[in-house]
């Protein structure tokens, strides 16, 4: 796998599955990026949100505080940070609420590894 050049230096990958946050974590490592993961927003916000320089990958459906009240709270503060959403919801039930936030990316589960290094790379456009 080639390395990406980009501007962001860092992933940050907030899903409440285990098992896909580490292969996701590994496969973003191994594209050259340092990846922070939390299995909650809250966990995101306890460790602190960055300026710059980041991309978030969001799980849309969390418990707590979802994907999407993260995104439209950067979004409210004028925070704009390039978010990756991904989800197992059916796109019709999501699809409309997601546009609406400019995402980088929409990746429904299960999806490609590949698929969202091509969305960070957009992200770091």
């Amino acid at each position: 796998m080639h390395q990406i050049k980009s501007r962001l230096r860092r992933v940050l990958l907030v899903d409440d599955d285990e098992s896909l946050r580490r292969a996701l974590a590994r496969a973003v490592r191994l594209a050259g990026f340092d990846v922070a993961t939390f299995a909650s927003v809250e966990a995101l916000i306890a460790h602190g949100m960055p300026e710059r320089d980041a991309c978030l990958v969001l799980d849309v459906d969390l418990p707590g505080i979802s994907g999407i009240a993260l995104k439209q709270a950067l979004a409210d503060a004028n925070r704009d940070l390039p978010v990756i959403f991904i989800t197992a919801l059916d796109a019709r039930d999501v699809d409309a609420q997601l546009a609406r936030l400019e995402p980088v990316a929409v990746l429904y589960k299960p999806f490609e590894k590949g698929a969202l290094l091509a969305a960070i790379e957009r992200a770091s456009g």
